[in-house]
């Protein structure tokens, strides 16, 4: 181990011993949205727009409409498997299960199970990139070669990066998809926005 992974394991190993509310360290920032968007309807209607140009397809739906939206996608791609970040699925998967020959695997980045598709909820967007934030403690991973489909809802899209990352827990694991550097990916990622 050199000083520098020392020094790391030592900083870790001091935050260990604060209670919760003392790890977290509040960043000041001025109000940062993206000029020109700060309507709601704007926000969500950039966010949409900037995925479609990256390759990403979006479709808007109700939250009563989610599962047979998230069915006729999955019944649209020919799959019969789909692999879920959380145990038991999502509810709104349920529909699409619920038929013979569909299933649902569980199972983290060790796991040898591995679904046609992977189908989570996205924590965050960004309206001036068009990228989401998928928390991935222990879920699927994320491949530009196996689709991507993942459920927002609109509450949770930003005018700016900042602005998403205000509102997200700095101490959860993220990952960031789509935007203009990851073209290959936003290909391979569809994108529900529940109202």
């Amino acid at each position: 181990m050199n000083s520098r992974e020392e020094m790391l394991r030592r900083v870790r190993d001091g935050l260990l011993e604060l209670p919760d509310d003392e790890r977290r360290v509040p960043m000041r920032r001025g109000r940062s949205s993206a000029p020109g968007i700060d309507d709601r309807g704007e926000v969500l209607e950039r966010f949409a727009d900037r995925l479609r140009a990256n390759g990403s397809l979006v479709r808007t739906v109700d939250l009563v409409g989610l599962p047979s939206a998230i069915a006729d996608l999955l019944y649209g791609m020919s799959v019969s498997s789909v692999s879920a970040a959380t145990e038991p699925g999502p509810a709104w998967l349920d529909h699409w299960a619920s038929a013979p020959g569909h299933q649902v695997l569980h199972g983290g980045r060790n796991s040898g199970d591995a679904g046609q598709v992977v189908v989570r909820d996205a924590v965050a967007g960004d309206a001036s990139t068009g990228s989401l934030a998928l928390e991935v403690d222990g879920g699927p991973d994320v491949s530009s070669t196996i689709p991507q489909v993942c459920v927002l809802r609109t509450d949770r899209v930003f005018g700016s990066l900042p602005d998403a990352l205000d509102r997200l827990d700095p101490r959860r694991p993220l990952v960031w998809l789509g935007g203009p550097v990851d073209e290959e990916l936003a290909r391979q990622l569809v994108v529900v926005l529940v109202e």
